[in-house]
């Protein structure tokens, strides 16, 4: 994927180990995006489906990790991307969580100029979700 689109950040009590667990695990999706309705673990990848209307109402993802960096690859929908999380503890016990969407500008036909305030928006949401769940486990 070449092109950015936008990227989003928060700051979060708990631990990057803690962080990665929930990330690599394409279930945890369940509790933290709250359109999506269902996970199904396939060889090698998942298949994740969405209640709403959407971009991708189903999509094949694949999650990869690479040193401190979760990524998840979507393919097969309508819109192709990368969504990549970078994890940096920042002090102690603060985690900076980012996320950057990625895609391949070549290969989509959807005008990006407008997708994307839409779909930063979008995963903001989801994102502080992300960090709530995750500093829900931490306490708990």
């Amino acid at each position: 994927m070449n092109k950015q689109l936008f990227t989003n950040s928060i700051t979060i009590n708990a631990s990057k180990d803690l962080a990665r667990q929930i990330l690599v695990d394409p279930l945890q999706l369940l509790k933290w995006v709250p359109e999506i309705t269902a996970v199904d673990q396939g060889h090698r990848s998942f298949i994740v489906t969405r209640a709403q209307a959407a971009l991708n109402q189903r999509e094949v993802m694949t999650v990869e990790e690479v040193s401190d960096r979760i990524i998840y690859h979507s393919r097969q929908g309508r819109f192709e991307y990368d969504l990549v999380f970078t994890l940096q503890q920042v002090a102690n016990n603060r985690l900076q969580l980012t996320e950057a969407l990625m895609t391949d500008e070549s290969k989509t036909k959807l005008p990006l100029k407008l997708l994307a305030p839409i779909a930063k928006h979008a995963l903001k949401i989801n994102l502080k979700n992300l960090g709530l769940l995750i500093e829900r486990v931490t306490v708990a």
